[in-house]
């Protein structure tokens, strides 16, 4: 391992360590392998398709009308989803 990856391993666990003081040493180590994966700088964002907001929006869907005229545009939806949650605060 480089002394880089060394550093941000130690980093890392002695962040764990502080903030969890009462966690056992096995935890801690998962715990740092976690933060080390999200500092990797991938995106790991879900992203919602067209198949799945149209699951989750027909099965909360209610019309008293059985003929109901209702046009869903799932593409743009799920793409406007998509853009909301990516958003940085």
């Amino acid at each position: 391992m480089c002394s880089l990856a060394k550093t941000r391993a130690h980093v890392a666990y002695r962040t764990v360590c502080a903030l969890l003081p009462d966690a056992d040493d096995r935890k801690r180590v998962r715990i740092a392998r976690q933060i080390l994966t999200l500092c990797d700088g991938r995106n790991r964002c879900v992203t919602i398709t067209e198949a799945g907001l149209q699951e989750i929006v027909m099965q909360n869907w209610q019309c008293i009308d059985r003929e109901c005229p209702a046009c869903f545009f799932w593409e743009p939806m799920s793409r406007q989803i998509n853009a909301y949650f990516a958003e940085e605060d």
